[in-house]
């Protein structure tokens, strides 16, 4: 419009037509009065974000609020939002708002799809005001919170194994001698996860200002070691339904369960040892845990022996329960030099043929299944269709049945 209204000018004036030169003149300056009033009376713009709930499992659609405020009396608001966010969690949201002039403040929602486990920034809000023309607008970011959303692993409810796994003693420091003689000439240490609170010895607890226990007796300190194939490449599917998201899901779930019926649990992934217990942690271990299955991603190995093989775990635990993928001769060998040390090993499995598996690829998978129940490990062939409740029922009937 500025062009062509110089254009008109310019000839206007060459022809000697004043009224069209006017006509010019309005071209060129409607431009112009539209980017003044985009920036002199764009909306001085706040934003309170938040997401309900912060923290969900894999699949749900948490709502984001934003609560947009005005605080300028001369303004006109025309403007039009997007709400920036992570693409793991779907496209960013736009809308638009129209007020009058004057201060104003509008509440907006809208859900996000938590198709990925991790912690996402939610934020910056970008806005677009336009003039009243419609001829000229301008952007900025608007100030304000970000959120955080967290998106963790599905938990399921598992039975707790009717047979305590892994009972015994395990990790425990030599125990110190303090008292004088008599009854209180006892053997006593700090307090840890899985002791219990029937043994506290109270006059110990107060001398030393930390939660004692008497081990006259061998502590009921249960350990499990528990192993998460956390290879992208041994599982079939994706998204939130896939054997990657399946197999995470058991691990969390059964660590879960088992340190609720006070075990010693220790998590260890395709590269290293993620989770391991903490003396005196049995509020923050099971979110702990959480957070540790969280972050975990793909591992982009060929095989699980190096985890096995840089974990502290193994050698004190008394029980491994792992949930992996497809599996090979090298991983095999792995899992079978580490369930010989066990007092019990069992593992989730899928079933390469139900999962849509053929060729080398499951042969070589059914071979490394063979070697392991061979070498005493107890398995279930879990199918595309089986929950991780139904898949750890059958598991533990195999167990208890052993």
């Amino acid at each position: 419009m500025v062009v062509v209204g110089i254009g008109v000018v310019v000839a206007a004036a060459l022809v000697g037509e004043p009224d069209i030169v006017w006509l010019g003149f309005l071209l060129v300056l409607l431009p112009l009065a539209g980017m003044a009033a985009a920036f002199l009376l764009r909306p001085t713009l706040s934003v309170t974000r938040s997401v309900q709930p912060q923290q969900v499992p894999l699949g749900e659609h948490p709502r984001a609020e934003l609560r947009i405020e005005n605080s300028k009396w001369a303004s006109f608001s025309a403007c039009e939002f997007r709400d920036t966010c992570p693409g793991a969690l779907g496209a960013a949201a736009r809308f638009a708002l129209a007020h009058g002039a004057g201060r104003w403040s509008q509440s907006v929602g809208y859900e996000v799809r938590a198709d990925h486990r991790g912690h996402f920034e939610l934020g910056p809000l970008d806005v677009i005001h336009n003039d009243p023309f419609g001829l000229a607008k301008c952007a900025w970011q608007v100030p304000g919170n970000a959120a955080t959303l967290r998106v963790t692993p599905r938990m399921f409810p598992l039975a707790k194994p009717r047979r305590l796994i892994g009972a015994g003693s395990t990790g425990d420091t030599t125990p110190q001698r303090i008292g004088l003689s008599g009854q209180d000439d006892v053997l006593v240490r700090e307090h840890r996860q899985g002791d219990d609170l029937r043994r506290v010895h109270w006059r110990m607890t107060a001398k030393q200002d930390e939660l004692m226990v008497r081990v006259e007796e061998q502590p009921w300190d249960p350990s499990v070691t528990l192993v998460v194939d956390n290879r992208g490449a041994a599982h079939m599917g994706s998204g939130p339904d896939g054997g990657f998201e399946w197999s995470i899901s058991a691990v969390a779930s059964i660590a879960s369960t088992l340190m609720s019926s006070r075990c010693r649990v220790t998590i260890v992934s395709a590269e290293t040892e993620i989770f391991s217990p903490v003396h005196a942690d049995s509020v923050s271990a099971d979110n702990r845990m959480l957070g540790a299955m969280v972050d975990l991603s793909d591992s982009g190995r060929s095989s699980i022996s190096s985890g096995l093989s840089h974990s502290d775990s193994i050698g004190s635990s008394q029980s491994i329960i792992a949930v992996l993928g497809l599996l090979g001769a090298t991983d095999a060998a792995a899992l079978t030099a580490v369930g010989n040390r066990m007092q019990q090993a069992s593992a989730l499995v899928p079933d390469a043929r139900t999962w849509g598996i053929d060729g080398t690829r499951s042969d070589d998978h059914r071979a490394a299944c063979r070697l392991l129940t061979a070498s005493g490990w107890i398995l279930h062939h879990h199918q595309p269709d089986e929950s991780v409740v139904e898949a750890w029922d059958r598991l533990m009937a195999r167990v208890e049945a052993a």
